[in-house]
């Protein structure tokens, strides 16, 4: 294929941005030109793969998701996302005046600047789904809205009156005049019909994934380069990695809970903090247990026996990777519903956060490490995710957005 000039929009967080870096790599190693728009915390790893870093035009917040909402919260959360997401896209729609590219591929999040930069420039586009994808069989928005309250409570129907959700139809009402989209049209855009889309989850983990059709490519996690690190278990020990991520990393209380439930057990453990607390803030461990502020991940997986973590996306695929089962203790929505998944499946064991306790915490990991079903459950999944293809078949579908021809009905004023 000639050399063609690809866009990313990808959410400046690590559970949506980690996912496209490989495909970036791979891009470039092809001898395409990649332009990558991106915040300071992942600018040299995005430069590292030879695409071009472009700052976002405005701030796009990363902190960590509140763990349940109440219905005047949920209300407001359309119009708060679609607000600040769209404050990027003046930044974007300049750097794409003065070099357009051939292809947009934007993340799930960045909808609303994907899709109208999308329709203003007529581009071919593709959506980036790091988590689940949806649609009409499966929706993390309205799966989602059924946990969203405390407790993973319902909190029921919306007033379609109420402020928050009446200022959203103001919002995306003014945006759509700005980029000259009809009514008719830009309910097409909203729900993002026929758009294509690049989903880094293996379809075997998919819920409903047979009413998923050619529109949805399900690659997988993609794999970056080999992780160049020396760490090693010790001889004969089991071992368990226990993180939270880097979201809900706050937690110093969970942290020592582990510290005091794996005390005095015949097992390693590996835990790493993240960037919200310090190794001194979670106390002294015991022998058998080392603390990390960071560890690459990659590193401990090929020796774990068994991983406990949050049930983040990128934590669960990276654990399933390796094979390895998982005890997960899930804080806020996209969380409970991979957890759902995972237990569907029987891949993990669930703990509610608000209880965990040392004790309970032991009696989880001694159970599911001597769950031999749930180890050759997980055996079969890991074959799924890296047999999906990864970084090189994402690579190969926006290659062939570029040479095939276009579904009837793109996200631009072309189409009928």
């Amino acid at each position: 294929m000639s050399r063609r000039h690809f866009a990313f929009l990808p959410y400046p967080a690590f559970g949506h941005t980690t996912p496209v870096l490989p495909v970036l790599a791979e891009l470039t190693a092809r001898g395409h030109r990649v332009t990558c728009f991106t915040t300071p915390t992942f600018a040299e790893r995005v430069a590292a793969t030879g695409a071009r870093a472009v700052a976002y035009s405005a701030e796009l917040g990363t902190g960590p998701p509140s763990e349940y909402h109440t219905a005047d919260e949920a209300a407001w959360l359309p119009a708060n996302l679609l607000s600040m997401t769209m404050a990027v896209a003046p930044g974007i729609d300049a750097a794409f005046a003065a070099d357009p590219p051939d292809l947009l591929a934007y993340d799930t999040t960045l909808w609303a600047p994907g899709r109208f930069t999308a329709w203003r420039t007529g581009l071919p586009s593709v959506q980036l789904i790091p988590t689940f994808a949806s649609n009409e069989s499966f929706s993390l928005n309205d799966d989602g809205a059924r946990i969203l309250g405390e407790g993973g409570s319902d909190i029921g129907p919306l007033d379609p009156a109420h402020p928050g959700l009446v200022e959203f139809d103001r919002l995306i009402a003014g945006y759509a005049a700005d980029y000259g989209v009809d009514d008719a049209s830009l309910v097409r855009l909203y729900q993002g019909d026929r758009e294509f889309n690049l989903v880094f989850v293996p379809k075997q983990f998919q819920p409903a994934a047979e009413t998923f059709d050619d529109s949805y490519a399900f690659v997988g996690p993609p794999t970056g380069p080999a992780v160049d690190h020396d760490w090693r278990p010790p001889e004969g020990k089991r071992v368990v990695l226990v993180t939270l991520g880097t979201t809900v990393n706050d937690r110093p209380g969970f942290f020592r809970d582990c510290l005091r439930a794996f005390a005095g057990l015949p097992w390693h453990v590996v835990m790493t903090l993240g960037g919200r607390l310090r190794i001194e803030d979670v106390g002294t461990p015991p022998p058998n247990v080392e603390v990390h502020q960071w560890i690459p991940h990659a590193a401990v997986l090929p020796h774990a026996d068994l991983v406990v973590c949050q049930a983040g996306m990128g934590s669960v695929l990276e654990s399933l990777y390796f094979g390895v089962p998982l005890v997960v203790v899930p804080h806020h929505t996209e969380q409970h519903l991979n957890t759902r998944r995972l237990l569907e499946l029987g891949l993990a064991t669930r703990l509610d956060h608000g209880s965990v306790t040392p004790d309970r915490l032991r009696a989880a990991v001694l159970d599911a490490a001597a769950d031999d079903g749930m180890r050759a459950r997980v055996a079969v999944m890991r074959e799924h995710v890296r047999g999906a293809g990864g970084a090189r078949k994402a690579a190969d579908v926006l290659e062939q957005r570029l040479t095939s021809p276009q579904p009837a009905a793109e996200l631009h004023p072309a189409a009928p």
